[in-house]
């Protein structure tokens, strides 16, 4: 099959989404798919331009230019949006008959508007829609009124654009309910993202590491990545003060980065003598923090379930590390965290709770060790790349 895949970060590009990416075209060649990457010529936070074409791994790259408009503000990511859908869209056209099946990702933001125009271009190509995160409801859930009342006008458009959707890859059900309100009718398959790095066994933790970021304390707690709309950590911080109070020998680490990361991580006192923060660090010592931590925290903001789906699950699961969740209300992630027994889920009333089952986790450390072994096997039993891409191809081999 002759497959086009639409991202806008593409290989050399070492943005998490950009990876799996990369990954996905790759597995799709090495299976005997002729694959062309349809990408930007930018990378996310390096300065400079990529070469207009490329061959990787028998992957035809095709870069396409776009002005040094930054991501960080709407208006200039809606321009980048607009600019590479329509140079896109004019390749596609002078390659329509080049095409079996088109793989679109959700970056540029209301990058699926182009789904009509690559219908009316060529009718009998496949066209797929992976979604990581869903727009206008990003936009819903975080911008300003301004923003907001732009994406209302939208809505019926995503309802047009999505209706030539072949087969919607969604991140779990939360996402599929909200995507079903704009198209019932397509095919739809939960396909998740994998972690970028998948050890054959559970590493132990450089002692090290650990005590940089954990100083001596028995239980190490790590919230590593992104601190953005999505995310709240404020209740991770009410979780560190009811240990410390209780004498509980529990460290919790913040390291990261985002555009809400130094004003969560101000909120942390000098009396918070049990939380430290640390900044970003280099992908290649980033598997080192991350196996330095005995649990890890996750978050996710409510009202953003079935919106996005954060990418640290798979990252911390892949190393046999459980997961520390609070949800404020029922989501697919608190779901998924109980149901497999791969961590615990707590909510604001449960403060004391989930500190004393800390507290039982140091006096019982076989548990902890049950629960790190329970979220390896996990992730390479449901979530494995080996096991995403078997269900890419069995959905690319239907008619």
């Amino acid at each position: 099959m002759r497959i086009l895949l639409i991202y806008h970060f593409f290989y050399p590009d070492t943005v998490i989404s950009s990876r799996i990416f990369s990954d996905m075209a790759e597995d799709l060649a090495k299976a005997g798919h002729e694959v062309t990457a349809y990408c930007s010529n930018r990378h996310m936070w390096q300065r400079g331009n990529l070469p207009p074409r490329e061959t990787w791994k028998n992957v035809e790259i095709r870069r396409f230019f776009r002005p040094n408009f930054s991501q960080s503000g709407n208006v200039r990511r809606l321009l980048n949006s607009l600019i590479l859908q329509l140079k896109w869209l004019r390749s596609f056209f002078r390659n329509r008959k080049s095409f079996d099946a088109v793989i679109l990702g959700t970056d540029p933001q209301f990058g699926y508007m182009m789904f009509p125009f690559l219908h009316w271009i060529n009718r009998r190509v496949k066209l797929i829609h992976w979604c990581f995160d869903l727009y206008p409801e990003a936009i819903f859930a975080s911008s300003p009124w301004w923003m907001r009342t732009l994406a209302l006008l939208a809505k019926p458009f995503a309802a047009f654009a999505y209706h030539y959707v072949d087969l919607m890859a969604d991140l779990g059900p939360a996402m599929r309910k909200r995507l079903q309100k704009y198209n019932a009718r397509c095919r739809y398959q939960t396909l998740m993202p994998w972690a970028l790095y998948e050890p054959a066994a559970i590493p132990v933790g450089d002692p090290a590491v650990r005590k940089e970021l954990f100083g001596n304390a028995k239980l190490g707690i790590l919230y590593s990545g992104t601190l953005g709309a999505a995310h709240d950590i404020e209740p991770y911080i009410a979780l560190a003060r009811e240990c410390r109070k209780r004498g509980i020998d529990a460290a919790f680490c913040f390291a990261g980065y985002g555009n809400r990361y130094e004003y969560q991580t101000s909120l942390i006192t000098p009396e918070d003598s049990n939380i430290r923060i640390a900044g970003f660090t280099d992908e290649k010592d980033l598997s080192r923090r991350l196996e330095a931590a005995d649990i890890h925290m996750i978050a996710l903001r409510s009202g953003w379930n079935g919106i996005v789906f954060p990418s640290k699950f798979f990252g911390a699961l892949t190393i046999g590390r459980p997961l520390l969740f609070y949800q404020s209300t029922p989501c697919d992630l608190g779901a998924w965290i109980e149901q497999y027994k791969i961590g615990w889920t707590f909510q604001a009333a449960q403060l004391a709770k989930m500190a004393q089952s800390l507290q039982n986790l140091i006096d019982h450390p076989e548990t902890l060790r049950m629960y790190q072994r329970s979220a390896f096997d996990c992730y390479h039993t449901r979530f494995s790349r080996q096991r995403e891409m078997s269900l890419w191809l069995e959905e690319l081999s239907k008619k």
